[in-house]
């Protein structure tokens, strides 16, 4: 769906907001802090624009709006050409699963441990046969996870190969696959984001692995990374499987 240029504006400035705060946005908030060159009338106007085009909705308790799944779609695929792992990142990763390639329980462990430390989100491994996660505690960084039945959804998820299997089934891609908050069709994962991609490990055992987190992850250093994780595990096993 095509939108104008003010709109871009507007809704970008909403979703940079959004990702940083967890807050809603009202148009006196973009006026002053994000200096826009339009009164807080036109942005109001445009605000319902978006809403009834499905880029912004609202509680009821709030004047203020914030980004649907469709807006984050929409930010992250405008992400994707520009986001890239460092240099430094690349050969760090590489050099940590390359040293444990000889043995898939310590290749997995450290997998989990890199995904968490650099993407402060819980990190999973599955195979027909495992199940492994690592790192529930740093979802605890984001207001709106702190909440003890999300955690326990969360923990039931990650403990569930089944339904994770049926979700990477209906939704597995050749990169790095995303499901942004109701996509997935996860009841009570609405606020979470979960990012994933195929993996083969030792004798040619298909996995999966990848991360759940807020809604408001870093997108541009989750994709990546996943990207990156999976191409030195290849790398690391290509040849001996």
């Amino acid at each position: 769906m095509d939108l104008s240029d003010r709109q871009k504006e507007i809704l970008l400035a909403v979703i940079k907001e959004f990702m940083d705060n967890a807050t809603e946005v009202g148009s006196v908030t973009l006026v002053e802090k994000y200096g826009m060159n339009m009164s807080s009338a036109t942005i109001r106007s445009e605000m319902v624009r978006l809403m009834d085009q499905g880029f912004l909705e609202k509680s009821h308790i709030s004047s203020g709006r914030f980004p649907t799944d469709q807006a984050i779609r929409l930010y992250v695929q405008d992400l994707l050409d520009r986001s890239r792992l460092s240099a430094v990142d690349q050969a760090v990763v590489r050099q940590e699963l390359f040293k444990v390639r000889f043995s898939e329980e310590e290749l997995v462990r450290q997998i989990l441990q890199i995904l968490v430390n650099y993407l402060s989100s819980a990190a999973f491994v599955v195979t027909n046969g495992m199940n492994r996660y690592f790192g529930v505690s740093s979802l605890m960084k984001y207001e709106e996870l702190k909440n003890i039945e999300v955690m326990q959804r969360l923990l039931d998820i990650l403990e569930d190969r089944s339904l994770l299997h049926n979700v990477f089934s209906r939704y597995d891609g050749e990169e790095v696959s995303l499901l942004i908050g109701s996509e997935s069709g996860i009841r009570d994962l609405e606020g979470c984001t979960i990012a994933f991609t195929k993996v083969t490990l030792h004798q040619n055992k298909p996995a999966h692995m990848g991360v759940i987190g807020s809604r408001r992850m870093n997108y541009s250093e989750v994709i990546p990374m996943l990207k990156s994780v999976r191409n030195s595990v290849e790398d690391s096993l290509r040849g001996w499987r």
